[in-house]
């Protein structure tokens, strides 16, 4: 039932028995097959020593909270930034804000439940205010100076953190609704759904609005009222964070399948966005990009995607449920290099900038590797695994959030 699933410790889908039940029922087997003999369970790759070319630096590191590993069937938790402060939320329902050049301390602010998911924020209009969905189901939005704006119901759960675009507050709820709370209100004023597959991973896709000032994006071609929504099943959607009103929609995946395992294919964090493409990869199913102009596909390829991808430059780099990572030419989708060398190292996130390609493995370490080749130009040591989706600045550094509840900025 569970052939090519990494979502059983990664994430987990809906409908889906959780680890311990499955160890439940495999129990018995086992003990059956114990006297039998068989090949070897394959071993995570041992680390290297590399000779590095690239170093990064811890500048600064708060503490934001413990929260859960990224794709644990929860919602993940990274930080956002914006207007020179950096904003963390914790699974306890506490959020914090920071001076992003020092790390001090500036507010701290307890919403009195269990957040769901990270913090988010936007351009334009965005700037200055940060929103955070809760367990119970609330949206709460929060200034630049800690101040609580105004909470509301959703009438509905998300996993899911939010984005903000067009003067709008917009959430995707678990039953497949986006809908968007005015900035300013509160007041909900549009919604829209599509319908919700069988089984879905929990709080994988994610929403993607024009970044702040102090975020490295070449998405040009975002303004501040677009809105980029990846869905369920493997739907695409440019939407207007304003009204709400759809500007294309595309089926980048057609899911298939022998089971409805088989056929999860939703589409795993926010869409990159470069140039004249926006690129997402599918979880367990392919890779590929579709034009921006329109949601048409431009080239896709089958690949076994366990990570959201990530773009620098001309490529495309995704790491497959083994742990390894390949690069793929952004324009023709084909195979650039493979890195093995993080096999079975349980990868918890990515990034990219023009330096390096970032990756986290599930002992912590932070691993650089050059966009050209593929091969290890630096290393360094968290304090954990990540949490959520690491953040690249406008001025080379890199924002991490562990499990261990520890934000760090890093810079070379």
């Amino acid at each position: 039932m569970f052939k090519n699933c990494g979502f059983v410790s990664r994430c987990q889908p809906l409908g889906v028995l959780p680890v311990k039940s499955l160890s439940l029922i495999a129990l018995p087997l086992i003990i059956g097959l114990s006297a039998c003999s068989g090949p070897s369970k394959p071993k995570p790759a041992k680390l290297l020593d590399i000779t590095p070319t690239l170093s990064i630096k811890t500048t600064w590191t708060l503490e934001a909270g413990r929260s859960q590993r990224i794709g644990e069937g929860q919602g993940a938790f990274s930080p956002a930034v914006s207007e020179g402060i950096v904003v963390a939320a914790n699974r306890q329902g506490v959020v914090r804000g920071a001076r992003l050049d020092s790390g001090a301390a500036l507010w701290s602010l307890d919403l009195q439940s269990p957040i769901a998911a990270g913090v988010g924020t936007g351009g334009g209009s965005g700037e200055g205010s940060f929103a955070v969905v809760t367990v119970s189901g609330d949206l709460a939005l929060i200034d630049a100076k800690g101040t609580l704006r105004w909470r509301v119901a959703l009438g509905g759960v998300a996993l899911e953190r939010p984005a903000i675009s067009g003067g709008h507050v917009v959430v995707r709820l678990a039953d497949n609704r986006v809908a968007g709370w005015d900035l300013s209100t509160g007041n909900r004023r549009w919604v829209f759904q599509r319908t919700l597959p069988t089984l879905v991973l929990h709080g994988q896709s994610g929403l993607k609005s024009l970044p702040t000032s102090l975020e490295a994006s070449s998405a040009d071609l975002i303004g501040p009222g677009d809105l980029l929504a990846g869905l369920p099943g493997g739907r695409l959607v440019w939407a207007s964070g304003a009204t709400g009103a759809i500007r294309w929609e595309s089926q980048v995946v057609t899911p298939r399948g022998s089971n409805e395992v088989e056929r999860i294919a939703d589409l795993l964090g926010t869409p990159t966005v470069q140039g004249d493409r926006i690129c997402v990869a599918a979880y367990q199913t392919q890779i590929g990009c579709v034009s921006a102009e329109n949601g048409r596909p431009l080239w896709q390829k089958r690949f076994d995607a366990a990570l959201p991808a990530v773009a620098t430059g001309a490529i495309l780099v995704a790491a497959d449920s083994s742990d390894r990572l390949t690069a793929f030419d952004m324009q023709s989708g084909e195979v650039v290099w493979r890195q093995e060398g993080l096999f079975l190292r349980d990868l918890t996130g990515l990034a990219a900038d023009a330096r390096a390609i970032w990756v986290v493995d599930g002992e912590g370490f932070l691993h650089g590797l050059s966009p050209a080749d593929g091969q290890f130009i630096g290393r360094t040591r968290l304090d954990g695994p990540l949490s959520g989706p690491m953040r690249s600045l406008q001025d080379g550094g890199l924002l991490v959030q562990t499990v261990n509840g520890r934000l760090t900025l890093l810079r070379p």
